[in-house]
Order: C-alpha cells, then structure tokens, then sequence
C-alpha cells in the first residue's frame, strides 16, 4: 500500500490584488484534496475572508487588540492608584513600586512585540522551523501568508502557479508525508 505524499507551497501576499490573481489561479488548476490556509493580520482577516470565502483564514496577532490594550490600561491604573495610596503612607515606597511597575510594563510590551507570532502559527502547523523563520522575517513586508497543500501529482502545476506570479515573497515548498 502507498502512502501518498502531499506538498504544502506558501508564499507572502503583498497586496490584495496579487492575493485574488494567486487565489484564482490556484482554484483553476482544479487540484483534488488541495487546501487553502491564509494567515492573515487582525485587520486584513474579515476583508480576506470575504475575498476568498473557501479558504481557511487565521488571524495573527502583531499587536495589542483594542480589548487587551483596555485591560492593560485599567490594570496599570489600578495599580497606579495602589501604589499612590502607598505614596501617601510612605513616600519612598510609592515611588518605588510606581518606578517597578512602569518598568514591568514597558518590558512587558516590548517583550511581547518583539515575540513573533507567525513563525509560533507555522510551528503549529507543523511546518519546518526554517520556513517558518523565513516566512516570519518576510511577514512584516506582507499583507498574508498563503499556504496551499496538494498531492505529489499535483505539485509541480500548484508550485509553477507560485512561482510565476507576481506581488509575492518568499515562494517556499515543503514535503508533508503523513504520519500513520
């Protein structure tokens, strides 16, 4: 019995125009069992979603949502007022765990930009490390990444697909032989 391999192509949209020319032409190439995964940021995913209605859209969070950045501010103030109140006590200790806070805060949200969370998307879906580091540094010049899985018999027409179109970066291929 054998096992058939499958291919995973993907590829950094830079703009909407070259996602909906890729988009069609992956469709036209009618490729059995192929699915169609688009990550995509917070604010390109409803657009994207409408656009292209089969494909599977992730989000990938480059930043604080409205709500987390809510929570964040209402947590620092709370603080803040705890630590005034203290103030108010004892004044070195005041201004000692504002100075902490502010810090804690600050490194936080840096520490937290700085984590990239595409390549930790492309890891769960079980895609090679040094794709998704490639992918990753590509990312930010992008609007999407698309990601396309079709058989080994298909492969070579779904990668020429990548290949010739233009707006793209980073046109990678992986093997994805299934585990039984």
């Amino acid at each position: 019995m054998r096992n058939s391999r499958y291919y995973t192509i993907g590829a950094i949209v830079r703009d909407l125009r070259s996602l909906e020319v890729l988009e069609g032409r992956v469709w036209n190439l009618d490729l059995p069992d192929s699915s169609m995964v688009v990550l995509a940021r917070r604010r390109d995913e409803r657009l994207i979603e409408a656009i292209l209605p089969e494909a599977e859209v992730r989000r990938v969070e480059m930043g604080l949502s409205k709500a987390q950045w809510l929570e964040f501010t209402s947590t620092y103030l709370g603080v803040t007022a705890v630590s005034v109140l203290m103030g108010a006590v004892h004044l070195p200790t005041g201004l000692t765990v504002q100075a902490v806070l502010t810090l804690a805060a600050i490194i936080g949200l840096i520490i937290y930009n700085r984590r990239p969370h595409l390549q930790k998307k492309l890891l769960e879906l079980a895609l090679p490390e040094k794709l998704a580091d490639e992918w990753n540094d590509a990312f930010p010049g992008g609007m999407a990444l698309i990601l396309v899985t079709v058989p080994e018999e298909y492969f070579d027409e779904a990668q020429e697909t990548f290949l010739e179109q233009d707006g793209i970066q980073a046109p990678l291929a992986v093997d994805r032989r299934p585990v039984l």
